[in-house]
């Protein structure tokens, strides 16, 4: 590709210097005719002088000839003639002396008349230059204001999503708390309660080695009976009670299990916080996975879980987080998807462009500005095409779909909107539908990155929940729908052998059972439970 690149550079500076020779020997060939023309001009005036006098000769002659012919016969026709030809030289002369007068006036008011024009020329030149620069100055005022009132709105709105957010982290905090304060009673109380069927079975047992009638067995053995159903119960409610102060889904799944499988009287409450807690840290878990996937909708999924199960207190501010996070994905999608729908006979319209209208050119650079070009890579409108014609990795639509505000220059993005904000949107899109598309797409994802602050921290580069919205890779020769996962190709798997094929299944089994207790799966992996849902920090 770069030696294709070279040779079509070599061919195009060929080209241009042929033409600028071609051009040469036009002017050339036009000064030599002009100045042949001259030169005939001046060869006819001669010509036609010395004709003239010929002609006057000749009649001189003539009339000399008629005169010594006339002299014999008549004098004073002879004198009327001479007197005549003297009148008719000297009207000529007077004529020729008139001509030669007019013409020098003629050319001296061309002069005078061109040189008025050219004054008028640089004077119309300058008028147009100074309103050409005011207009710039008006339109680059326009732009800064424009860009100022959508930085005020991006702070505004970045100080009332603080505000939201400490709000949410202090009903959070407190509904953890208080929380946390219930699960510690019922824990007090478990223990209380185990501590007294402990000594309430030791007592029984104790009974039964001492009875010594069998109506006094028969009694011990039914207190012991009972002793043992309470030991039980309190043995379940303690370990429920451990297990929701641990707050760890590791101990928690197992011991809900184990509750629900021998259903104990008196266990319900204690099973029914287990439950709750264990679904509210497994939908905290799944919103985790789904914002650091940044799939939208594995993020609205887990949005409502968290409404469904009640937990909009409980992780208030990992829900804002995630709604906040949604609205960013879902705006640079939609504006990424407009791109990628568009065909190749719409984007062909606006490549047609000889010379492109000054909206279209800095709407393309802006653009590619966007996507990492230096800006001495666009600065005319066949370098923008040379950008916009490239295929494969380097193809516009893939370098769209993948681009994030975090990976864009704030210079680069601060340049751009005030590049955009001097057009309407009305005005690009009714220039090309493709150039609209654009338009948008450069002015969403510039407001992204500005939102952003000026140096990125490692947190905004790589974080699912604080960094902005990272939309899916594409899949090769397709789009991804809304939310939607790439599709993958199966891999083919050899087929087991009959002596090994029940070895297989064990051993798919044992690997299934270990992945359900390393945590929970979402988005195609097993994810850890973070571990400020443990204890509460954050």
């Amino acid at each position: 590709k770069e030696e294709e690149e070279r040779l079509r550079k070599e061919e195009e500076e060929r080209l241009r210097l042929e033409a600028e020779e071609k051009a040469r020997l036009d002017e050339e060939e036009r000064l030599r005719r002009e100045e042949e023309e001259r030169l005939r001009r001046e060869e006819e005036e001669r010509l036609r002088k010395e004709e003239e006098e010929r002609l006057r000769l000749e009649a001189e002659e003539r009339a000399r000839l008629e005169a010594e012919e006339k002299a014999r016969l008549e004098a004073e026709a002879l004198q009327r003639i001479e007197e005549e030809k003297i009148r008719r030289a000297a009207e000529e002369a007077e004529r020729l002396r008139l001509e030669e007068q007019r013409l020098k006036e003629e050319e001296e008011r061309i002069a005078l008349l061109q040189q008025k024009e050219e004054e008028e020329r640089r004077k119309r030149e300058e008028e147009e230059r100074l309103a050409r620069e005011q207009f710039e100055m008006e339109e680059e005022a326009e732009a800064e204001r424009k860009a100022a009132e959508k930085q005020a709105e991006r702070e505004e709105a970045q100080r009332q999503l603080e505000e939201q957010t400490a709000r949410a982290r202090a009903e959070e905090e407190a509904a953890l708390r208080k929380q946390k304060d219930v699960h510690t009673r019922n824990q007090e109380l478990a223990e209380k309660e185990f501590q007294a069927a402990k000594a309430a079975e030791n007592q029984a047992e104790q009974s039964v080695k001492e009875s010594k009638s069998d109506r006094e067995l028969e009694i011990a053995n039914r207190m012991r009976d009972g002793a043992l159903v309470r030991a039980q119960r309190a043995t379940i409610n303690k370990d429920l009670a451990d297990a929701t102060v641990a707050r760890d889904v590791k101990l928690l799944k197992p011991v809900i299990s184990k509750a629900e499988k021998k259903r104990v009287s008196g266990t319900e409450n204690y099973l029914l916080q287990a439950k709750k807690l264990y679904e509210q840290l497994q939908a905290a878990t799944q919103l985790q996975g789904a914002t650091f996937d940044r799939r939208i909708a594995d993020i609205e999924a887990a949005i409502h879980a968290i409404k469904k199960g009640g937990f909009e207190t409980l992780l208030a501010v990992e829900l804002l987080e995630a709604q906040v996070l949604l609205k960013k994905l879902k705006r640079i999608q939609k504006a990424a998807l407009e791109v990628q729908k568009l065909s190749q006979q719409t984007i062909a319209i606006m490549k047609s462009y000889n010379k492109p209208p000054d909206v279209v050119v800095q709407v393309m650079r802006s653009v590619f500005l966007l996507l990492g070009n230096k800006s001495s890579e666009l600065q005319t409108w066949p370098d923008i095409l040379i950008q916009l014609n490239k295929i494969g990795r380097d193809n516009t639509k893939r370098r769209i779909q993948c681009c994030v505000p975090e990976d864009i220059d704030y210079i680069a993005a601060k340049k751009v909107e005030l590049i955009l904000c001097k057009y309407d949107e009305e005005l690009v899109f009714d220039t090309t539908q493709a150039l609209g598309v654009f338009y948008n797409w450069a002015e969403c994802i510039a407001d992204e990155r500005l939102a952003l602050p000026e140096v990125l921290t490692e947190k905004h580069k790589s974080s699912g929940l604080f960094g902005a919205a990272r939309p899916p890779p594409l899949p090769e020769g397709g789009m991804v729908a809304s939310g939607a996962p790439a599709t993958r190709k199966k891999k083919t798997e050899k087929k087991p052998d009959a002596k090994t094929k029940k070895d297989g299944k064990k051993d798919g089994k044992k690997k299934k059972k270990a992945g359900a207790n390393g945590g929970i799966r979402i988005g195609g992996e097993n994810l850890p439970v973070p571990k400020f849902l443990y204890n509460g920090d954050r």
